[in-house]
């Protein structure tokens, strides 16, 4: 993103959403169903979910500060029409839109978003990027009802993003004076919040419902007069509910694309949603040192040994792309997009030869054992069949691969504190589609984040080191071309390591029945359809 030319970019996005939530729209009319594998945690409180899954079943009701690019993916103007970096590079102002108002009439203020960012980063929050607001932020001001100031600390140039559902969740707003007039937990049973649809019923396990908000919102209005979110872990129970017109749409993997093609439904592939990737844990720790993967001449020999266009057309039917670097996409700012997929080009090619060539140079010419536990997030189910693969290819240039599945549940646990299981082996794990490199960066190698890939605040060796301070002055860097530098920069050092390496970008899958919903455009990069569900038409307005 250029900061230099946002503030033009907003300006149109605003005047589009206008038009498309404009009073032309037909009377809203049905229920919209939809059928998920995941809820997450089937909270309405923004702060107690720290999973994707809330950009499916909070974004209706909740509206964030920061917004979308709705057709490029990546960042647009949200609750804040427009933001203005402070002359010291210490601050963001955010100005609000005029006369907007919370789903009890109340009217939407600064004061609700003072309200929502410190109880975002509050300590009873359990928001994932919570901790990181908490050390972002010093101070936020309101300076009148349509303008707050965030105060950060030092200088802070992607911090507007991290505040759009395109990036994480936290910038999602709550009501103040609701909530503190109603209690928590009252507000946790009858959540009020601003989005396109209002809140009307959640049963734990099973579904949440709304109802379509009457007037023209500025996300869109709703075409259909209810929304019902279904959870059904079963993929071909859900096939068979679009199939029958029980749901109209549905989630599903590559493997269900050809199946809900023959049954006469329409497919939804949403592009650069995610890359399924896979991580050395602990080599950098000293009681890991004699260990093969250690040597950065092994990872680079473990990804030569994948064959990416196989795993693509048979694993995921075609339904893949080849990847760029680790968390990065061809939205993606700040970056030299042109080098990079030069670069993706060559070094993750198909090279089993080179890399038999890598083992013997390492001293493993036989091989060596390696633990990879493999696991699937939330969504993407596939990638345990992309992790069996994996391993297969390596066992092809004598790795003795000791491949243990791990449902995410339990895996999550596997990476916190010291994460000595982990230690010293690899892991199948996966980057969200997300516009800015940086974020993703700093939660997997980060010494003060989760994945600690380079080190961690008690053991933090040369090479974690640099990449915090290389991160530091991509963050803080304000000259557009200098930060570019610096982020190719913070590229190469993660690439060149061979710590976290792509192996295939992926897709959102969704099958359609098109007598039940009308054409619709997803958002690049956002597999969820949270704020995608007012913008779809019934069949009798726009049939595919």
């Amino acid at each position: 993103m250029r900061l230099s030319c946002f503030l033009r970019r907003t300006t149109a996005s605003v005047a589009l959403a206008a038009a498309l939530s404009g009073p032309a729209l037909a009377d809203q009319k049905g229920t919209l169903v939809v059928v998920l594998d995941t809820l997450g945690g089937q909270t309405m409180d923004p702060i107690l979910e720290g999973r994707a899954p809330h950009a499916h079943y909070q974004a209706p009701v909740f509206d964030a500060l920061v917004g979308y690019n709705y057709q490029q993916g990546g960042i647009g103007p949200g609750v804040a029409e427009r933001w203005v970096l402070g002359d010291d590079g210490q601050s963001w102002t955010f100005h609000l839109q005029k006369g907007l108002k919370w789903h009890n009439g109340d009217a939407l203020t600064a004061h609700d978003v003072k309200f929502s960012l410190e109880r975002t980063m509050s300590e009873d929050s359990l928001a994932s990027r919570a901790r990181s607001l908490r050390r972002n932020v010093n101070s936020i001001e309101v300076i009148d009802d349509l303008t707050v100031k965030v105060n950060t600390n030092g200088v802070q140039v992607h911090f507007p993003a991290t505040l759009s559902r395109a990036v994480f969740q936290e910038g999602q707003l709550m009501p103040k004076q609701y909530i503190e007039s109603v209690g928590v937990e009252e507000f946790r049973k009858n959540p009020v919040g601003s989005g396109p649809w209002k809140f009307a019923q959640s049963v734990p396990g099973d579904y949440v419902e709304y109802d379509a908000v009457e007037h023209n919102h500025w996300r869109g209005k709703p075409n259909f007069e209810k929304l019902r979110i279904h959870l059904v872990p079963e993929e071909s129970t859900r096939v068979a509910m679009v199939r029958t017109g029980e749901a109209a749409i549905a989630a599903i993997s590559p493997e269900s694309i050809e199946e809900a093609k023959a049954a006469g439904l329409k497919v939804v592939s949403v592009p650069a949603t995610m890359q399924a990737i896979y991580q050395f844990w602990g080599a950098w720790r000293e009681n890991q040192k004699d260990n093969p993967i250690a040597d950065v001449r092994v990872r680079e020999a473990l990804s030569l040994a994948i064959d990416r266009k196989a795993i693509i057309e048979h694993v995921m039917y075609g339904e893949a792309r080849w990847p760029m670097p680790f968390a990065t996409f061809q939205y993606s700012s700040d970056m030299d997009i042109a080098r990079w997929q030069g670069w993706s080009k060559e070094a993750l090619r198909y090279d089993p030869k080179r890399a038999k060539e890598l083992l013997a140079e390492a001293g493993y010419p036989n091989g060596f054992e390696l633990k990879f536990a493999n696991t699937a997030l939330p969504g993407t189910p596939y990638m345990t069949q992309i992790g069996v693969t994996v391993a297969d290819f390596w066992t092809k240039i004598g790795v003795d691969v000791k491949l243990r599945n791990y449902e995410w549940g339990a895996f999550r646990l596997l990476y916190r504190g010291e994460q000595k299981q982990l230690s010293g082996g690899v892991s199948m794990f996966r980057t969200a589609g997300r516009p800015m490199a940086a974020a993703r960066y700093s939660v997997f190698a980060s010494r003060k984040e989760g994945h600690n890939l380079f080190g961690s605040t008690a053991e933090c060796p040369d090479s974690c080191k640099a990449f915090d301070a290389l991160y530091k002055t991509v963050v803080a860097e304000r000259d557009d071309a200098t930060r570019q530098a610096n982020t190719d920069k913070m590229i190469e050092t993660v690439a060149d390591s061979w710590i976290a390496v792509p192996i295939l970008e992926g897709k959102g899958y969704w099958a359609i029945n098109p007598e039940k919903v009308g054409k619709f455009d997803p958002i690049p990069g956002r597999h969820e359809f949270g704020d995608v569900f007012e913008r779809m038409p019934r069949p009798d307005q726009k049939p595919w």
